[in-house]
């Protein structure tokens, strides 16, 4: 007679399917802690997140090909590839069975019918060149080693405030470009740096990150530079684990600053990665109990390989001591960061904290749902933590 693999498995001593159960489910908790672990550890991303579409143009409407990128909620920038040069800014899509159509809102060069370019909700993946505003390549000189850094003059060239521009975990600076023009009207001048084991900064012993810990001293850096440069005051300004970052040079250990400190602009801030771990665990459909489990384990194995203690960047726990007006957006379909955390800083410090929950906006996308509002809301703040701003640059 022959057994189907239903009669053998029903066959099979309970204790013995336990224990395979049991085998499977642990070596599946150490895959996902070990994979977890690393792409929470390193942070080497060279190029700025979008796709490569075909582009068709009639007049001033583009259409491309449906993409979760190209059919994403508000703005996005495109980029023509070689040999043509150009930028275009497109507008809300309106989508016809399988293509995207969006007004060009702004152009830069030529953004031919027929080319093949990259479109991104980022906007931008160069310099503030593709903006057309003139900037400085420098170097800001931190205990890890120099970080390349765009320096962005004010408009009236007086060094008076700085904006301290710090990217994300896997991101570029490039991510912040979007808000530029709104920081030049300010009348600010900008820097944008990176840090420690980022694309294109100094490798640190093993390349780990340590979630905005000691990358905190690459923010001291930059204001040890801004002093020398000339300027007298700063705010600061983070995305993502960039706003961990900053967050976490505001710690009595980072103190005196070499440069006053005014005000902080966060926009999907990391507040509490045991959390965010968990978060991304259910992100990938695991379940509760599993992505508790998984979270466990991969903090486990990022503090034995990195020394990671996961308090000390613990922004939720360590609201009570922050003494900056603070900047905060965050988006509602977030699926990086979840906006719990968020609301929780809000809530906990309502005398320093404004808050703008924006709706619809994925992670670090707040600009690219109103960026009229984004950019108003920006330029107020800035405007009030750094009082008598010489005039800044007029809207295009």
């Amino acid at each position: 007679m022959r057994h189907t693999f239903l009669d053998r498995l029903k066959a099979t001593p309970k204790r013995r399917l336990a224990a395979w159960g049991a085998l499977g489910y642990g070596a599946l908790l150490l895959t996902a802690a070990f994979v977890g672990a690393e792409i929470t550890l390193r942070s080497q991303t060279r190029w700025v997140k979008g796709v490569f579409v075909p582009v068709g143009r009639r007049g001033n409407t583009v259409w491309l090909p449906a993409s979760p990128e190209t059919l994403s909620r508000g703005v996005v920038g495109i980029v023509p590839l070689r040999p043509n040069r150009g930028h275009a800014v497109l507008g809300e899509a309106k989508v016809k069975g399988t293509l995207v159509f969006r007004p060009i809102q702004q152009e830069r060069g030529v953004l031919p019918n027929g080319s093949v370019a990259w479109v991104s909700t980022f906007v931008y993946n160069g310099t503030p060149a593709q903006l057309g505003v003139a900037y400085e390549d420098t170097v800001v000189a931190s205990p890890a080693g120099p970080m390349p850094a765009w320096h962005i003059p004010s408009v009236s060239g007086e060094r008076d405030a700085l904006v301290i521009v710090v990217h994300g975990h896997g991101g570029q600076r490039a991510q912040g470009l979007r808000m530029l023009p709104a920081l030049r009207r300010t009348g600010a001048a900008s820097l944008f740096v990176t840090f420690r084991n980022a694309h294109g900064a100094p490798r640190v012993g093993k390349g780990y990150l340590s979630l905005g810990d000691q990358e905190a001293e690459d923010v001291l850096a930059a204001l040890r530079w801004a002093r020398k440069a000339g300027y007298r005051r700063t705010v600061l300004y983070g995305f993502s684990m960039g706003g961990n970052i900053v967050l976490s040079a505001l710690r009595d250990r980072c103190q005196p600053f070499p440069l006053p400190v005014t005000g902080v602009l966060l926009d999907c801030p990391a507040l509490d990665w045991r959390q965010t771990i968990t978060w991304q665990a259910r992100r990938f459909g695991m379940p509760a109990f599993m992505a508790r489990h998984v979270s466990t384990f991969v903090q486990y194995v990022v503090t034995r390989r990195s020394g990671q203690d996961f308090d000390t960047v613990d922004q939720l726990a360590a609201a009570g001591r922050f003494n900056v007006p603070i900047l905060l957006w965050h988006g509602t379909r977030d699926r990086t960061i979840p906006i719990s955390q968020s609301d929780a800083l809000a809530a906990a410090r309502p005398d320093l904290v404004e808050y703008h929950r924006v709706e619809g906006a994925k992670h670090i996308r707040c600009w690219n749902i109103n960026p009229v509002q984004y950019d108003h809301t920006l330029e107020h703040f800035i405007r009030r933590v750094l009082p008598g701003l010489s005039q800044g640059e007029h809207h295009a």
